[in-house]
């Protein structure tokens, strides 16, 4: 297989595998007659398969109207929140198996992680798996179920039955606490509740819900890793969350729908980030992702207004 051939086959898997499978040896037999004896790939025939492969899998999912690309971007960011708040929790319990109970040195020293108990165990699993099995049933094109699993988090958490992260503060509000930890705990209840928000808008569409790759439901393991790696470098959670949301913001132009999900996104992590931010302007990484996040929540809705026409217009041609 030559260079250019293998290329193009990489850049052909941003078609959806269906649309690969019908017309992909065509694409590729038409791009090797344009190819000739040129021995290196062409970089705008490269470009040009990115684009029409992201424009056909958005129209493959939004089933090519304005319609659905606002109902399968709520859906699409539900899924990344829900799968946030598993990470939360997930990676309390790496914490507590890594450093606790396997005595893994901890990384800034001078203080020894007790294992959580029983009742702390049971808290951390819920906070993880309640999410986590609203996220596989998005997944698998539900919205009911999902819906009422993320309210029943959020509820669960106002309530005080479980903390976010799979702690045992920031619980339910206490008119003794201070106007920052209510706040935090109002923009924690809007992060948990807002997929039940974005899966209602969803469903109001009245169309079937696009099924998605169960590769998704990885994500809160992967971040946790890079988490507990680098534990004292909290920003590492956050750079591939904010290179993933700005792919997408810069993607809108051929698929609108994941500019919908980049709003759904950063308006949430931005109510959750908000208080610490303006209470604690020490922390700076808080600082820096609550700016980011209000900078791609109205630039990812504006994308997304401008760009919305686009999602009906006829596929482009290569």
């Amino acid at each position: 297989m030559t260079a250019p051939e293998l290329a193009y086959r990489l850049a052909l898997r941003a078609y959806p595998p269906a649309y690969r499978r019908e017309r992909g040896r065509e694409i590729l037999s038409t791009l090797a007659d344009m190819q000739g004896d040129e021995r290196r790939p062409s970089l705008r025939q490269i470009g040009a398969l990115l684009q029409a492969g992201m424009c056909e899998r958005g129209r493959a999912v939004t089933g090519g109207d304005r319609v659905g690309m606002w109902a399968e971007g709520c859906a699409l960011a539900a899924l990344v929140l829900l799968l946030l708040a598993a990470t939360g929790a997930a990676f309390q319990l790496g914490w507590d198996i890594w450093y606790a109970r396997l005595g893994m040195g901890w990384p800034l020293g001078g203080f020894t992680p007790v294992p959580l108990q029983t009742a702390g165990l049971v808290r951390v699993l819920t906070a993880a798996l309640l999410p986590w099995g609203a996220a596989l049933a998005v997944c698998r094109g539900r919205r009911l179920l999902p819906l009422a699993m993320a309210l029943t988090g959020a509820a669960l958490y106002v309530g005080g039955v479980v903390g976010f992260a799979g702690t045992s503060g920031y619980q339910s509000w206490s008119p003794g606490q201070s106007w920052m930890q209510n706040a935090y705990q109002l923009g924690t209840a809007i992060f948990l509740a807002a997929p039940a928000a974005l899966l209602w808008v969803a469903g109001r569409a009245g169309r079937p819900a696009a099924h998605r790759s169960l590769a998704w439901l990885a994500l809160p393991a992967a971040l946790t890793v890079l988490h507990l790696a680098s534990y004292w470098e909290t920003t590492v959670v956050f750079w591939p969350l904010g290179t993933i949301m700005l792919a997408w913001f810069l993607a809108g132009r051929w698929s609108p729908h994941l500019a919908v999900a980049v709003f759904g996104v950063a308006a949430p992590v931005l109510a959750f980030v908000l208080p610490t931010a303006v209470g604690a302007p020490g922390y700076e990484y808080a600082v820096a992702v609550a700016a980011g996040a209000a900078v791609l929540a109205f630039a990812s809705l504006a994308s997304a207004l401008a760009f919305g026409p686009d999602a009906e217009l006829d596929p482009p041609a290569l």
